[in-house]
């Protein structure tokens, strides 16, 4: 009977540490698996993320098309800084020459803007590096602007002719963006944005405002809308291995 005892004693045994090694097993594909998935996900992270885009808005050439009398352009510089942070720098000039009956306008501008985006786009498909961005920038522009010639009529102490010396004024604004980007070739990226945009001063006024400010547009508007259109090269940083 002892024997018997014994002998199932032993099979209880051989069987619960079977049992504890299938588990242990089990733990530990588990436990591998799960670092491969994980692995995985960070080689379909989105390159554009991390590295260095250069471009320029090619919206400033469709303006000029439509108003003849502005001419400008701009550049963008983009960082990717984590998975869905961009910090991103523009800037450029803008140059505005018009006659009318009554005066004449001309001014130069240089402008600045610096902000991030936020990318809303996250998808597990590999080498897809579209961005859906929402962004922040705060701008200050400075124009040189004058009037060569303005004429007032006056009938009775007759007309009169002068001129307004070069001005330069500063103006500062906060703006809010929304767009689109995406990559039609290897690391070249084309996208498109609009722009909501607040003047909250406007500096050095001694005789008339500017008619516009580069990089924020007409002066005598408070807000304005824009749209930028542009064009980017993409230089990826190597990831650590």
């Amino acid at each position: 009977m002892l024997r018997y005892i014994s002998l199932i004693s032993f099979f209880l045994l051989y069987l619960f540490q079977a049992s504890a090694q299938d588990d242990n097993t089990f733990s530990q594909d588990s436990e591998e698996e799960e670092t491969n998935v994980i692995k995985e996900r960070e080689k379909r992270d989105p390159p554009s993320n991390r590295g260095i885009s250069i471009g320029i808005n090619a919206g400033t050439f469709i303006i000029a098309a439509f108003e003849p009398s502005r001419i400008g352009t701009e550049a963008t510089l983009r960082y990717g800084f984590k998975n869905h942070f961009f910090a991103v720098a523009e800037g450029g000039f803008e140059q505005v020459k018009f006659e009318k009956d009554v005066y004449d306008y001309k001014s130069t501008g240089e402008f600045l803007r610096i902000g991030f985006d936020y990318n809303l786009f996250n998808v597990d498909e590999e080498d897809n590096n579209d961005n859906v961005l929402l962004g922040l920038r705060y701008g200050v522009g400075m124009n040189d602007y004058a009037s060569p010639r303005f004429s007032i009529k006056e009938n009775y102490w007759g007309d009169y002719t002068g001129s307004i010396p070069s001005n330069i004024s500063t103006a500062h604004w906060a703006e809010f963006m929304f767009g689109l980007r995406t990559e039609v070739l290897k690391n070249f990226y084309m996208g498109w944005s609009f722009r909501l945009r607040r003047l909250i001063a406007l500096e050095g006024i001694d005789t008339f405002e500017p008619y516009v400010i580069a990089g924020y547009g007409r002066a005598d508007n408070k807000t304005n809308l824009s749209f930028t259109y542009t064009l980017e090269y993409h230089i990826p940083f190597k990831r650590r291995k």
